[in-house]
């Protein structure tokens, strides 16, 4: 058996029994490493301790218990191993920055972290700012284009051409002006791009549009996962990390699937470039339906 299956077995193990008394001992017996040894490589891997591991994965199936179900808050705690509400409440309040009753309400956002499994790389065990969210019908307008059988070789190619002012810039064909112009905020707020049935369309709410000849898309009423990435980053950057860790890690080792083929990035911007380069961050939304 090759390292990487006994590696995976060992947390396959300890996801198991995350409700019970984890023995160490078995883990890394299923591993056939030194406990230390074990221990180190997973503390390398992984940018936290096994205990660490351990702690947030409960927190996190406590989380969604809490939003899904109706149990007493001192009965999850003590189901996954805390003596007390106050000593649970604590450790959760120290994960999510919300306290076990406000995160009965579906729309709080949460800080999950997905089962690891170890493959070349590691997947999953990263911080997640996740949410679910109940959308209202939508409709927003905007260019769109194909990406399927178009020759683009990443979904990155295509969002940069669209999006980048030396090629089809979108975003001066819906708002007036141009990104760092000064004085005009028209480009300030929430913008969409939606991968929908092999396009990628950019576009905003009506009210932020300055072109009565854009195409209009509706995007449907429902319950949606939200994912957030910090503020400041790169959307080329942070949207590859966020779609790999949502759809390799999260969506598999969740109690949800895809309701349809559609993804929403959303992206929070300023035409200034000092507070857009500060305080830009994008989410990521896709239509969920319990398996």
């Amino acid at each position: 058996m090759d390292m990487l299956k006994r590696l995976n077995l060992a947390i396959a193990y300890i996801e198991e029994n995350l409700c019970d008394k984890i023995d160490f001992d078995e883990v890394v017996k299923i591993a056939c490493v030194s406990k230390d040894s074990f221990m180190r490589f997973f503390s390398y891997m992984t940018g936290m301790t096994l205990h660490e591991y351990i702690r947030r994965r409960k927190l996190t199936l406590a989380a969604y218990e809490l939003q899904n179900g109706k149990e007493k808050i001192i009965d999850i705690a003590i189901k996954y191993g805390w003596d007390s509400a106050d000593a649970f409440t604590k450790a959760f309040v120290k994960q999510h920055n919300i306290t076990p009753t406000m995160a009965r309400k579906r729309d709080e956002a949460l800080k999950i972290y997905p089962p690891a499994s170890f493959y070349i790389m590691i997947k999953g065990a990263k911080e997640m700012d996740f949410r679910i969210i109940e959308l209202e019908e939508t409709e927003v307008y905007g260019v769109s284009k194909q990406f399927i059988g178009q020759g683009y070789k990443t979904r990155e190619e295509l969002r940069h051409e669209m999006w980048a002012d030396d090629c089809d810039n979108v975003p001066g064909r819906i708002c007036t002006g141009h990104w760092n112009e000064h004085n005009n905020h028209s480009f300030d707020g929430v913008w969409y791009g939606i991968w929908q049935d092999g396009k990628y369309m950019i576009a905003r709410e009506k009210a932020d549009t300055n072109n009565n000849a854009l195409e209009k898309i509706i995007i449907s009423s429902g319950t949606y996962a939200a994912f957030k990435t910090d503020c400041g980053g790169l959307a080329w950057e942070e949207f590859p990390k966020l779609r790999e860790l949502i759809f390799e890690s999260w969506l598999p080792n969740s109690e949800y699937r895809q309701k349809e083929d559609i993804a929403i990035e959303v992206l929070h911007l300023w035409t200034d470039r000092d507070i857009r380069n500060k305080n830009r961050y994008y989410e990521v939304w896709i239509p969920v339906v319990k398996k």
